[in-house]
């Protein structure tokens, strides 16, 4: 009887210690589970924080970009202002090229310049520009042309 009582008491013990390591062994699982879940976490951790990197970088540049375009376009506005204070000359007023000063007659005939109002012959106005008071391109002297497109100095 007492040999019953000890076998059915080793067995209960077994049992509860097999109970215990089969908990611990999905505990176990489970852990790797996660232990997994978490490395795949940390790598698309890595991934996004490189992502976010080089996209602080581009906004970086994206800035420097910015700025020299909106001091380019300051420039050309100064360029633009400058050469449009002069008044559109009166035709009864010229009768020579403001730049070859070259005789205006029925053959040579007077043409404005758009952007700063002086007479100019043909040979010395025959550039086409966009302006910014015009829809489509416009007839320029070839020094307002040569102002308008020399690339704006860093100041």
């Amino acid at each position: 009887m007492i040999e019953r009582q000890w076998r059915s008491s080793i067995q209960a013990e077994l049992q509860r210690e097999r109970d215990k390591a089969a908990t611990a062994q999905q505990e176990l699982e489970e852990l790797r589970v996660v232990r997994q879940r978490h490395e795949l976490l940390e790598r698309d951790h890595a991934d996004l924080q490189e992502v976010v990197a080089n996209q602080e970088q581009t906004l970086v540049e994206l800035g420097g970009t910015l700025q020299r375009s909106k001091e380019e376009a300051a420039d050309m506005k100064e360029k633009s202002d400058q050469l449009r204070q002069s008044a559109w000359t009166d035709d009864k007023e010229v009768t020579s090229c403001a730049q070859c000063s070259a005789g205006f007659s029925l053959s040579r005939r007077k043409h404005h310049c758009r952007q700063c109002g002086l007479i100019f012959c043909a040979t010395c106005s025959d550039n086409q520009m966009q302006l910014a008071s015009s829809a489509k391109p416009v007839r320029v002297c070839d020094r307002c042309f040569t102002l308008l497109l020399q690339p704006s100095v860093k100041k």
